[in-house]
């Protein structure tokens, strides 16, 4: 196989207490033809020292710093500085298992997709605490919540799919983090830079915009079934501590459009319209089941 470039982005906040986790994760992956583009967003704490002696150990890696502007904006410079034929996305609390990046690859090159996909860890720390808003607790009643712990998540059997096949899956279960951000995929530059498609500056779930723009161009995408991403949760996140109900409503409504006008375009609105119309009101991670896998447990970090 051909080792092509791929470019690592990692926008940072106020991370300086886990980057080093992270950025190591991705100095120590069994593909090393990378590059790690590690963009200081305005940190007030310790990050950017704590980056700067990153780099010192690695020449792959290009650190930004930058002014505050968001994640969004941060992401957006992440891909005009990247050159690989790949672009993956690792958020700075997060850490990936060695091998998670040649997976991808090695998916991407042999069935020549557009889009890979995998599932993932959720990850809980010891002090987390979960904020949950009146209509999660409404429907407490009919839907069992799951409980903090550490579990593995994905919802498209591991195969190749051709554009139409992977958006009717995805319609299913739009909701979820698995198809809605951006960490547990490989994406490809160039449909990045040729349909100039970049971040929006939003409140929160930009990631899922972003997602459900790039499915316009997926002719090929691949799932594959290694888990090879560990994503902690934050109870002082944005989505769960600054966004409310109506927030969320707005953002399903819109995305609802977006569905509409892209399953048009790719021929199969009419046999998704009820999915798509559901799409407002459909669950995710926290009430949906986990993987089936042994190596699944109910301990915290």
């Amino acid at each position: 196989m051909e080792f092509p470039l791929v470019s690592i982005i990692v926008p940072m906040y106020n991370a300086a207490g886990c980057i080093a986790r992270c950025v190591k994760s991705i100095c120590a992956q069994s593909y090393k033809s990378i590059e790690i583009i590690l963009l200081n967003d305005g940190s007030k704490d310790g990050t950017l020292s704590a980056c700067r002696a990153l780099a010192a150990q690695d020449h792959r890696i290009a650190l930004v710093d930058k002014p505050n502007s968001g994640a969004a904006d941060t992401r957006n410079q992440g891909l005009a500085l990247a050159h690989g034929r790949y672009v993956q996305f690792v958020d700075s609390d997060d850490w990936l298992a060695p091998d998670f990046t040649e997976k991808l690859v090695t998916a991407a090159e042999t069935h020549a997709a557009d889009l890979v996909i995998a599932p993932f860890w959720m990850v809980y720390p010891k002090d987390y605490v979960e904020h949950t808003r009146p209509w999660e607790k409404a429907l407490g009643t009919v839907l069992r919540r799951n409980p903090p712990c550490t579990r593995a998540y994905g919802y498209l059997p591991a195969g190749v799919y051709t554009g139409q096949e992977y958006a009717r899956q995805l319609i299913e279960k739009p909701n979820t983090f698995y198809y809605g951000v951006l960490w547990n995929k490989l994406y490809r530059r160039d449909l990045l830079a040729g349909h100039s498609i970049r971040f929006r500056q939003e409140l929160f779930a930009e990631d899922q915009l972003f997602n459900t723009e790039y499915l316009r161009y997926v002719r090929t995408a691949v799932s594959i079934p290694d888990i090879g991403y560990y994503y902690l949760q934050c109870s002082q996140s944005v989505s769960h501590s600054r966004v409310t109900t109506a927030d969320i409503l707005r953002l399903r409504r819109r995305v609802m459009g977006l569905y509409k006008s892209i399953y048009t375009e790719l021929g199969i609105y009419p046999e998704t319209r009820a999915a798509i119309l559901r799409s407002a009101f459909g669950e995710n991670e926290f009430t949906l089941p986990p993987l089936d896998t042994p190596q699944a447990h109910s301990c915290r970090l």
